[in-house]
């Protein structure tokens, strides 16, 4: 999950996008806010879209032009859709797709809307499960923003195009990349929750709880420290290594100052 300084406002548009999804999933559900997690968000949004999902996976150059006829794909399919069931992700995919491998470094994911259920793709080439449920709640950002915006759906049927295609997109549309980035982390680890954790967790459980890596749960913490909060960008960065490096004194100093900030 990447940090972002956006504006406030910016900022505080994304929270209410993420907070619809959210409510959406938790009606779905009949689970509370507070105890939604990302394979819940993706579980709704799947149902809800029904997109058809395909994997593709860059394969050395040596083997590449075989790679699309080999006997093994379906297999190789069906163990990384088992490996998703093994850590409870509710993504299964029904194709696989090689690509070349400056295409697999560069895109993480897109969606094509060219016909009435979206494709969704996602790139395996990292085995990173974190990433690829970021880039899924990323897409499916673009998804639920196109469903009620016919102004949206069209920009980002073209920027999905233009990572389809490897080209690039004009530039005032990357605030709806950054955009779906935030609300993808906003699902992940929503606001309510992690109002609740600070209070009660340190950072390891943090991490454990939600399933990301430290420096996501650090980027996270620092956007609800500065949006959230209303410290300075400085005091963020304070407080979130505070929390990272587990120093009880700062620690202390921010349960205070949140509970204070409460009390007013």
């Amino acid at each position: 999950m990447e940090f972002e300084l956006v504006s406030p406002d910016a900022y505080r548009s994304c929270q209410e996008i993420a907070n619809g999804m959210l409510d959406q999933t938790s009606m779905a559900t009949h689970k509370g806010t507070s105890k939604l997690r990302a394979n819940d968000a993706l579980t709704y949004l799947n149902n809800r879209y029904s997109p058809q999902i395909v994997f593709y996976y860059a394969k050395p150059e040596e083997d590449y032009d075989d790679w699309h006829i080999a006997d093994n794909q379906m297999d190789y399919l069906a163990n990384v859709n088992a490996q998703f069931d093994m850590r409870n992700i509710n993504i299964h995919a029904s194709k696989l797709v090689t690509v070349d491998e400056v295409f697999a470094r560069k895109i993480s994911g897109f969606t094509l809307f060219k016909y009435a259920l979206p494709t969704l793709y996602l790139n395996l080439s990292t085995n990173n499960f974190e990433r690829i449920v970021f880039t899924a709640l990323h897409e499916y950002s673009h998804m639920y923003q196109s469903e009620r915006d016919p102004d949206y759906a069209r920009v980002a049927a073209l920027i999905n195009t233009s990572k389809f295609l490897n080209m690039s997109y004009p530039e005032e549309y990357q605030p709806l990349e950054t955009e779906a980035n935030i609300v993808a982390s906003l699902l992940i680890v929503p606001d309510v929750s992690l109002n609740a954790d600070i209070r009660l967790r340190n950072f390891t459980e943090m991490r454990n709880k939600y399933s990301i890596s430290a420096q996501a749960l650090h980027n996270r913490l620092i956007n609800y420290f500065y949006f959230n909060c209303g410290f300075d960008y400085r005091m963020a960065l304070q407080a979130t290594l505070g929390f990272r490096n587990n120093n009880k004194e700062v620690i202390k100093q921010v349960r205070t100052h949140l509970r204070n900030s409460r009390e007013v």
